[in-house]
């Protein structure tokens, strides 16, 4: 889909979601009094909040035998993030790097890049990882951000329940339910990079038990600054639409159904190459020159969920999805279509025991077309994955003592059977303290890319006039294997005082097979060119270890502090390559994080936050996150800071004020095959009305 096709389609959607609610206004339930400010709920409150994303089970967040962090709808709004990236930087030991004015970069303890090949993120529970690249989309993933209820963020493997690529972490964003999104809502701004902002969702209660909600929104993004000075011809836009039924026929029973289709288009400049052909003179630009192009995307999904309720002790639900994408770039196109079922059932067995069990299939089917500078063995792929999964709680000493084993065995197309076992044990001395203890197993499997494909990344003149070109290339391996971690985790949490908590987790993990390279020479293509080759193998391994520390500070009823804190550390290593070139594997990843947010409110209809953060400097950020450095410039470390301050006039009406950035212009990643940005100073409005 092109980017005049896309528009069209936007402004169709937009429009019909607008008419809807106004056609529809006198049906909506009235907007409900505005529920309590975040700031304003007390920290024992906040510790109630219900995660599932830890063992597919609704508890409380402060018992939690993990390092999980939850991220409301309260801070992504006062936070002034315009997309899900900006708001993950809300959770410790999340790296999150900007790439260009539509990419970004986003990991958990380490080894980040374009496409985060180690973490797991999911939308409501359907996964959003791509087997292409082994990562997420970023640009692609999207919500209307006042419809997020939260976003649970596990730092830590999570594949004794989710299974293979939950290595280093999972990210859930889960939406709100119909029920809570009632009435018409609109929302509008912009500013100097976000140029505009819009976006419509209408909620109509259909029966007793039945609410709908149906929403739109665009985007429109200016270009960055490269880091050479200029526009970076990045600019984009992006359009979503998508709607929510829950529907309650009885006590015990829950079906939802859910979907969202998008467009988006990004300009973008990338390397062309030519291949050399002997006796014929290069082009006046040479073999490899920029290009200017655009990348595209496309795709909608459809889930259904039903849930029944045996007792508060037991619980079944299915879920299946649909979902569909479309890539299209100057060097690679893609079209792949995926289908999932998903089974769980809890129950008790015993006074002490609670089972979860329950398993899934996965049948992923895409089709490719390559171009001189991404070369493909495969064209089409047709990939199942199917899984069973069991975790036992055991209540050592009630309420007190609890052990949690669990494990996954799943089988995927690349490598046969995965086994990924856990063990949790949760120590809680008193109502206001947890101490746990974890030890886990996980896998990342290979992508189609690293299996099947080729990149010709480059083609470098001749040192010497008589002899030919060299052709550089990074080249996939059919036997390409998992990578596998060891992963020991301990962790504290306590509210020390009414007014205070802490958090604070510890972490070694053991990493072997990780992606490393073999450099070699290939002369078969001579008298046109030289091959200088670096081929995928599992050679690399080592350690990383590190802590994460999340306080928050009370300060009075209406001023709240939070602050975090990261360290990571890595001891990684792989053999000399064949002509006994160290190869130095890299985590591309920032030593120390950390940041301070306030939030206060100035009475009743003013907010005032403001949000410090620091990021230590990076010595390989830009490379594939676990293979050797492939020379890229480091990354300074950088001071930035936000500001917003919001008025409501009424409690139907926000107007919001926001500067991103304040500190001014700095780096944050550095592109393998585009052109290197930075993220520039910005400050936009935003308005949100509800009614």
């Amino acid at each position: 889909m092109n980017q005049r096709q896309l528009h069209p389609w936007i402004g169709s959607w937009l429009l019909l979601v607008s008419c809807g609610a106004l056609f529809g206004a006198d049906a909506a339930t009235p907007v409900k009094p505005a529920e309590p400010d975040f700031v304003a709920m007390s920290l024992e409150d906040l510790g109630a909040i219900k995660v599932t994303s830890v063992s597919k089970k609704a508890e409380p967040l402060s018992g939690v035998a993990a390092a999980v962090s939850v991220i409301t709808s309260d801070d992504i709004r006062r936070s002034g993030a315009l997309n899900l990236p900006e708001a993950l930087r809300l959770a410790p030991g999340v790296d999150v790097a900007q790439v260009d004015a539509s990419q970004w970069a986003v990991s958990i303890r380490g080894f980040n890049g374009t496409y985060s090949q180690k973490l797991l993120v999911l939308m409501d529970g359907r996964s959003v990882y791509t087997p292409l690249f082994a990562g997420t989309f970023w640009q692609a993933q999207d919500i209307l951000l006042e419809d997020v209820d939260r976003i649970e963020v596990i730092r830590g493997p999570g594949g004794s329940v989710w299974g293979a690529n939950a290595v280093n972490g999972v990210i859930n964003i889960v939406s709100k339910p119909a029920r809570e999104t009632q009435g018409l809502l609109l929302t509008g701004g912009g500013g100097s990079e976000l140029l505009v902002l819009a976006g419509v969702r209408y909620g109509v209660q259909l029966g007793t038990n039945t609410f709908f909600r149906l929403y739109g929104k665009y985007d429109d993004w200016n270009n960055s600054q490269l880091v050479t000075g200029g526009d970076a011809n990045d600019a984009w836009w992006k359009g979503q639409g998508g709607f929510r039924l829950d529907w309650e026929p009885s006590l015990g029973d829950r079906f939802t159904l859910q979907g969202d289709m998008f467009g988006l288009s990004a300009n973008q400049t990338d390397q062309q190459l030519v291949r050399p052909i002997f006796g014929v003179p290069p082009p006046p630009t040479g073999y490899t020159f920029p290009r200017s192009g655009y990348w595209d995307q496309s795709g909608g999904n459809l889930l259904g969920r039903w849930t029944h309720q045996f007792s508060e002790e037991s619980d079944f639900s299915v879920q299946t999805y649909y979902d569909r994408s479309n890539l299209e770039s100057p060097a690679l196109a893609e079209t792949r279509d995926t289908y999932d079922l998903d089974l769980r059932h809890r129950f008790q067995l015993g006074a002490r025991q609670e089972i979860v069990w329950g398993g899934g299939y996965r049948l992923s089917q895409s089709k490719l077309d390559g171009s001189v500078e991404v070369n493909l063995s495969r064209t089409s792929r047709s990939d199942q994955v199917g899984n069973l999964f069991v975790q036992d709680e055991i209540q050592l000493v009630p309420d007190r003592l609890r052990l949690t084993l669990g494990t996954k065995l799943e089988h995927n197309d690349y490598t046969g059977f995965e086994f990924e076992p856990g063990t949790r044990l949760a120590w809680t001395p008193t109502d206001k303290q947890t101490v746990w203890a974890s030890v886990a197993r996980a896998v990342r499997t290979p992508s189609q890319i690293e299996r099947d494909a080729r990149f010709n990344v480059a083609v470098l003149p001749p040192f010497v006039p008589t002899l030919p070109p060299t052709l550089v290339s990074v080249n996939g391996n059919p036997d390409f294997a998992s990578e596998t971690l060891i992963a020991y985790e301990l962790g504290y949490r306590i509210q020390a005082h009414r007014r205070l908590t802490l958090d604070v987790a510890a972490f070694v993990n053991d990493y072997d097979n990780l992606r490393a390279y073999e450099d070699r020479l290939d002369f078969s293509a001579l008298p046109n060119y030289l091959q200088a080759q670096s081929q995928l193998n599992n050679n690399a391994h080592g350690l990383t270890y590190g802590s994460e520390l999340t306080a928050t500070w009370q300060v009075a009823d209406m001023w709240r502090l939070q602050g975090l804190f990261s360290a990571l550390q890595a001891d990684l290593s792989a053999p000399p390559n064949s002509r006994g070139v160290p190869q130095t594997p890299v985590i591309a990843a920032p030593a120390y994080q950390a940041s301070l947010r306030s939030s206060m409110n100035l009475g009743q209809r003013v907010d005032l936050d403001a949000w410090v953060r620091y990021v230590d400097g990076i010595a390989s950020a830009g490379t594939d996150g676990s293979g050797p450095s492939r020379g890229q410039a480091n990354i300074p470390s950088y001071v930035t800071f936000d500001l917003r301050l919001a008025w409501r006039p009424t409690r139907r009406l926000e107007l919001a004020l926001v500067g991103q950035n304040l500190a001014g212009s700095h780096r944050e990643f550095n592109p393998v095959y585009t052109q290197p940005t930075e993220v520039s100073r910005s400050i936009f409005g935003k308005l949100t009305w509800k009614f």
